[in-house]
């Protein structure tokens, strides 16, 4: 992939003024139990800090586990240790023939089954599966099956995320292996929310102003509370039939709505549901809870602030793609020559 360093330089100088929560998002104590929302200045619930969803739990059910809701502690144990297992034994190698990747210094994926120890973080259906209408799932699985194999005759045949654009909303959904922190700050009639991966912003009022209607990759979002949740509805999302994703669930499409909630429910965790639905795509609208914590540690993922992701700064894996492309073109005329 790309060269997507953290260079250290904060990205929001505000960071300094938030308040960080050490308290795990599934930890339980005396002073859990006396805790009350904070509020800001102005009497918004205070979401404010630097969030983390960073799991082993898998968006989808895996079929082994078809009809199972929870799994076991130790069921949940096992995963987890056979995961760091897994990862110390592979670090640093790649199959032959590819360009390779990062080893594990420079990965973060996280380490921890959700508290909840569900087997899925899809919630509806009950399947925990995505309600593909007929031929999507066939047609998401082809354009999965590409990432890294390509054909690769131009920059374009790169996915989005190789091209340093986007891996589309909602980004904090803990597919990546590294970068999934989120960090929140609030003002009076705004939330600002920077996602690590891509170094995504989204400015998004909370009045009734009208949607602008011009496209764009990650959508045009309004918030507004619902009681003590924060409730963000985003739409207007560009049509890009022509690229290339890596998780084509989310890829975005003129036809996508999303909306996510946000409801603090602990002095560091956040109850972090999104809905999506496409009417072209899905059968019907389907909803994943992805808890976020201010404790990362938690999760298996490095504690702190956020730094500056440097995805385009030489993205050498574009140039090494595209030149691994066209030596393998070279050797198979000369082959037939």
């Amino acid at each position: 992939m790309n060269n997507r360093w953290r260079w250290l330089v904060p990205v929001v100088a505000a960071c300094a003024l938030m308040a960080v929560y050490p308290m795990a998002a599934n930890a339980q104590s005396g002073a859990d139990d006396a805790w009350e929302l904070p509020r800001t200045a102005w009497g918004d619930p205070d979401l404010q800090g630097v969030w983390t969803s960073a799991t082993l739990t898998p968006l989808e059910r895996p079929a082994g586990q078809a009809g199972r809701e929870v799994l076991t502690d130790e069921e949940a144990a096992a995963i987890e240790q056979r995961t760091v297992a897994t990862r110390a034994a592979n670090d640093g190698k790649s199959a032959p023939g590819t360009v390779g990747g990062y080893n594990q210094v420079w990965l973060d994926a996280g380490t921890r089954i959700t508290g909840s120890r569900r087997t899925s973080l899809i919630v509806d259906p009950p399947d925990g599966r995505i309600p593909w209408r007929p031929g999507e799932r066939e047609a998401h699985d082809r354009e999965r099956a590409r990432y890294g194999v390509g054909p690769f005759h131009s920059y374009t045949d790169a996915d989005t995320g190789e091209r340093c654009i986007t891996d589309g909303l909602p980004n904090m959904v803990p597919l990546q292996p590294y970068n999934m922190n989120l960090q929140l700050l609030q003002t009076p009639g705004q939330v600002v929310m920077l996602h690590e991966m891509y170094h995504e912003l989204r400015v998004i009022p909370l009045d009734d102003r009208p949607l602008t209607g011009i496209a764009q990759w990650t959508g045009e979002a309004r918030g507004r509370w619902e009681g003590d949740t924060l409730v963000v509805e985003t739409v207007n999302f560009v049509d890009k039939p022509d690229a290339w994703w890596s998780s084509p669930w989310r890829k975005a499409r003129s036809t996508l709505r999303l909306v996510e909630r946000f409801t603090r429910v602990g002095p560091g965790s956040i109850d972090y549901t999104f809905t999506l639905e496409d009417p072209e795509v899905f059968e019907r609208a389907w909803t994943a809870s992805a808890p976020m914590t201010t404790d990362q540690a938690s999760r298996g993922v490095t504690a702190g602030e956020l730094w500056e992701y440097a995805c385009h700064e030489g993205n050498h894996a574009m140039i090494n793609i595209l030149s691994g492309a066209r030596a393998e073109e070279a050797r198979a005329a000369q082959e037939q020559d």
